[in-house]
């Protein structure tokens, strides 16, 4: 039950990491050169940029839940239930697990472009991780150009620019936007319009539930309505959605916020578990060799 809201002008990315437990996330750098093996048994591939990000180390693998790379790539995974469809391996092609995704995208792209340019490499099928898990993702990704989002649909990874700057779990993102002008009583459809962005500045959030799309739609509400615009605001609204761990959420329940700034390169990470925030910087580390698991 993730939710991320993005700031285009001001370069930040912010989310909450809601995931049934397992082993813990930590800030973790990953140096350039790292070499790491797909769950698909491909062979290993060498890390071309250095990536700071929530990690969760399983049997010596890490799996990325967000982060972002030296040349100021950041990339975001979100649960995707039921809607998720994923294509066949081919051969001559990489296969990727969902997991494996976005460690593959910030090791080896310098932009969305790139990124966007190299999909037809690759398949990304529906296989288990080392963790014995297959979990059904979508992502977000930001570089200097805006926010982008790209969909496992029909067999196909579709890609498009995330003009709302908001994003959460299933449906797709079509559906969000029609279920956020349909909130709003206008006749937008799929669209993002200034009828839509009107909407937001005009209507007060009537929302109490907290499923997905009510996320996606408080979201959208903060970034055109409440014009949150500073690492201040955006902390405000990621607590505003966060999950504690109480009686009633003893399986899901948020873990860690994250606030990066894509131009900076800053990373902060609050840990939900310990209380703890801890802020550092990929530029700072980008010539290092060694991996750092920061507690």
């Amino acid at each position: 039950m993730c939710t991320v809201l993005t700031l285009d002008q001001e370069k930040l990315v912010g989310r909450t990491m809601d995931f049934p437990p397992r082993t813990p996330w930590r800030l973790t750098f990953l140096p350039a050169g790292y070499r790491w093996c797909p769950a698909s048994k491909e062979q290993p591939i060498d890390d071309r940029y250095a990536i700071l990000g929530g990690m969760r180390l399983v049997n010596n693998h890490y799996l990325i839940g967000d982060g972002i790379n030296d040349r100021g790539l950041v990339c975001a995974e979100l649960f995707f239930p039921v809607a998720a469809s994923y294509e066949q391996a081919h051969s001559g092609k990489l296969t990727l697990t969902p997991q494996d995704f976005i460690h593959w995208v910030l090791a080896s792209h310098a932009t969305v472009r790139e990124v966007i340019a190299d999909l037809e490499n690759i398949s990304v099928v529906k296989e288990r991780w080392f963790d014995g898990e297959q979990y059904p993702f979508h992502w977000l990704l930001m570089d200097s150009t805006g926010t982008y989002g790209i969909e496992p649909l029909a067999g196909q990874m579709v890609v498009f620019k995330n003009a709302v700057g908001a994003y959460t779990n299933t449906p797709d993102y079509p559906a969000q936007l029609e279920k956020l002008n349909h909130y709003l009583g206008n006749d937008s459809g799929a669209q993002f319009t200034a009828q839509t962005k009107a909407g937001l500045v005009d209507k007060n959030s009537q929302i109490t539930g907290r499923n997905s799309s009510d996320r996606f739609i408080l979201a959208a509400q903060a970034r055109w309505g409440s014009k949150v615009s500073t690492v201040d605001g955006l902390r405000s609204f990621l607590q505003s959605v966060t999950i504690p761990k109480n009686d009633q959420h003893p399986h899901n329940y948020t873990h860690y916020q994250a606030i990066i700034n894509q131009q900076t390169g800053e990373y902060r990470f609050y840990n939900q578990m310990t209380g703890k925030v801890t802020t550092d910087n990929i530029n700072e580390h980008a010539q290092e060799k060694e991996i750092e698991r920061f507690e």
